[in-house]
């Protein structure tokens, strides 16, 4: 093969231009730190990380709805446990009030704490959670699922559609309690509100019989409450698991991604080195390559 002046030419700028990219490339990736920059660098690994990505993001919204549901079930819990004791108050109140001992004044003013103890009830029980009722499922008026002020009879408002979270690609959890049965709204016997109100004027009265019947509906009412909290603190520990469960899933998901986006540190300095020193080295080839020809000493 004839070897021309033109040929050596072109093959050193190919050699160069070649020797050139490698060193770009390898620069690139070490200040980006990621070894794919566009599919066509490695394809199946580029699939791969965006399989991965896509996992991430859908685990990540889990995650969202997670956090919602806690929210929900930290906030009727402590609507729950606030609950439970007032009722155990009033309770105690209706047993101390059965003894035949007090005298008006005092069952009077049993009454009134009995009353008061009925409207923080009815309070809690028009709870909300980010402008939802806490106990009404999807309906209630204003965001209420008790209808009542004052000291005026207690309405149901709300309904007893359950109020669920997709907290996993597998698990569905309903985050809110049936306030109708929680208070007895839901036709099986008077609701907790006439209960108390009931038990107010048996007390002024001092109809201890009455009393004493009403503190069997009491203790039906304390259960309501303490079901709900069980049934709150169930589906608490099953949201708690799956966070986590989700939470390790994600950090294996971006390990696994970083393993094949990211570079090593190490390497890729080492590569970039060799790309440079085969660069120098193709330079000082092309400098000796560039002798002159003949019609250089033909001037």
């Amino acid at each position: 093969m004839r070897v021309t002046t033109s040929n050596v030419y072109l093959t050193s700028a190919a050699g160069l231009g070649s020797a050139l990219g490698r060193v770009q490339e390898q620069s690139g990736k070490l200040s980006s730190g990621k070894s794919i920059s566009k599919w066509s660098d490695d394809a199946p690994s580029a699939a791969t990380a965006e399989a991965l990505r896509e996992q991430e993001s859908d685990l990540a919204s889990f995650a969202r709805s997670a956090g919602d549901a806690k929210g929900w079930l930290d906030t009727a819990d402590g609507a729950l446990q606030s609950m439970s004791s007032l009722l155990t108050r009033v309770r105690e109140l209706a047993t101390s009030s059965v003894n035949g001992g007090l005298s008006p004044s005092n069952r009077d003013a049993v009454a009134d704490e009995v009353k008061q103890l009925r409207n923080q009830l009815r309070d809690l029980g028009q709870s909300q959670y980010l402008g939802r009722p806490l106990f009404g499922g999807f309906g209630g008026e204003s965001g209420t699922a008790l209808q009542s002020t004052g000291d005026e009879p207690v309405t149901w408002a709300g309904d007893s559609e359950p109020v669920r979270r997709q907290i996993s690609p597998t698990v569905l959890v309903q985050v809110n309690v049936d306030g109708a049965k929680l208070f007895g709204f839901d036709g099986g016997g008077s609701d907790v509100f006439a209960t108390l109100d009931a038990l107010t004027e048996s007390v002024r009265s001092n109809d201890t019989a009455k009393t004493g019947e009403l503190q069997a509906r009491l203790a039906q009412h304390a259960d309501a409450v303490g079901s709900g909290l069980a049934r709150i603190g169930a589906t608490t520990n099953r949201v708690d698991a799956v966070v986590d469960a989700g939470s390790t899933s994600l950090v294996d998901l971006a390990s696994r991604r970083s393993g094949l986006e990211e570079i090593d540190i190490a390497d890729a300095i080492l590569k970039l080195n060799a790309a440079q020193a085969s660069y120098q080295a193709a330079l000082g080839a092309t400098a000796k390559s560039n002798l002159p020809s003949l019609a250089d000493f033909l001037k």
